[in-house]
């Protein structure tokens, strides 16, 4: 059964064109009896829903404003991640959930099967889709050519693609930290001119792909602010020993680390503290209440989301903690499900643009952009603990 709540007025979704929101409905309706009957081929999807909460009485479909979540297939390499957000999710619910239903929608990764789950969204009448969870999921959204519902897309698909009319990216990608990290480190550059001209970042990356998407990110963005970066460096653990003559030659204003705690450690050793060192949230071991500690990491500049450097921000804001045997990484996704679901609230009021004080960050949407932007807290090692700037 779905989780649902009591009846309130129906509000129409916020979207980028909100100066044309009569046209836009129309056209809206339009667009789902076209896609609607692109859809049928594919057969409606089967949706494994969410036990309700017990406390909340049940209603009759559409009876509520209905929610589709888009997950991955149970069993397959995104079990631990899908189980984290649902979580997180449950957890919106029950605190936020009055009105409002969740149907989840498990598929396999494809347009087909994303058809599938669309079709079956339509025929229950819902208003708004979280979703796809995965890099994969969110390219095959982008195959459909046609997106019926909005949609709030919980990663970004693959490639510089433009997004569909209705479709809103709120995202954990390491592209917009390092981002973020690369204009921090710029600020620090520039409050230090009695420097002289900057010579540049020296950026090394673990040779992963979540290592050289950020160290792309941040190539890139930090020329784009006048700043001079050569291509990153790729090192693995095993292979450290090559790059102890590289550092050697190796000249610049500051380092960009994008890699986790555990080979960030010896190369901080090899590359010493008389530079400034900065990172994302690969290099976290957490909050300070974590009980993990890296004293080799001291000083080096990151970023992280408040619901990691706060334990009980989650609990104060009222929802329940996420699990004790939650890993660091299932934590965060545990904080985008709860996020997902204030984002989704905060667009069903109607509002042309809203800020949240998210437990992934700052959160602003005023439709100038097809995405949610995140602000995490920029945060320091020292004494082996991460502290907020």
């Amino acid at each position: 059964m779905p989780l649902t709540g009591s009846r309130m007025p129906r509000p129409a979704v916020a979207l980028r064109q909100v100066a044309f929101r009569r046209w836009w409905m129309g056209a809206l309706m339009q667009r789902r009896r076209i896609v609607s009957a692109m859809l049928t081929a594919a057969g409606a999807a089967a949706a494994a829903c969410l036990t309700p909460h017990p406390l909340q009485a049940q209603s009759a479909v559409g009876a509520v404003d209905r929610i589709g979540l888009l997950l991955p297939k149970s069993g397959g390499p995104f079990a631990r991640a899908s189980a984290a957000v649902r979580a997180g999710i449950e957890a919106g619910y029950r605190r936020d959930g009055r009105g409002l239903a969740v149907d989840i929608y498990e598929f396999e990764e494809t347009p087909a099967a994303l058809a599938a789950a669309y079709r079956g969204m339509l025929e229950r009448g819902t208003a708004l889709v979280l979703g796809p969870l995965s890099r994969g999921g969110a390219t095959a959204l982008l195959q459909l050519g046609e997106v019926p519902i909005t949609t709030i897309a919980l990663n970004q698909p693959e490639g510089d693609v433009a997004l569909p009319w209705n479709v809103i990216v709120f995202t954990l990608a390491i592209e917009a930290e390092a981002q973020q990290v690369a204009a921090a480190a710029m600020q620090d550059m520039r409050a230090q001119a009695a420097r002289g001209p900057l010579a540049g970042a020296i950026v090394i990356t673990a040779a992963t792909p979540l290592g050289r998407r950020g160290a792309a990110a941040f190539v890139d963005q930090w020329r784009s602010l006048g700043g001079d970066a050569q291509a990153p460096v790729e090192l693995e653990e095993s292979a450290l020993y090559k790059f102890r003559t590289l550092a050697r030659k190796d000249k610049g204003d500051l380092y960009f680390l994008s890699m986790g705690s555990e080979l960030a450690k010896p190369v901080r050793t090899i590359i010493g503290r008389n530079l400034p060192v900065y990172g994302t949230s690969l290099m976290s071991v957490g909050g300070p209440e974590s009980g993990m500690r890296a004293p080799e990491l001291d000083g080096i500049r990151l970023m992280e989301m408040p619901g990691i450097m706060q334990s009980n921000l989650a609990a104060s804001l009222g929802y329940q903690q996420p699990p004790p045997e939650f890993s660091l990484e299932m934590q965060r996704l545990y904080s985008l499900g709860i996020d997902a679901f204030r984002v989704a609230r905060a667009l069903f009021s109607g509002q042309p643009s809203f800020e949240i004080d998210g437990l992934t960050g700052r959160l602003r949407y005023d439709g100038s952009q097809p995405q949610i932007q995140r602000r995490p807290l920029l945060v320091e090692y020292r004494e082996g603990m991460l502290f907020t700037l």
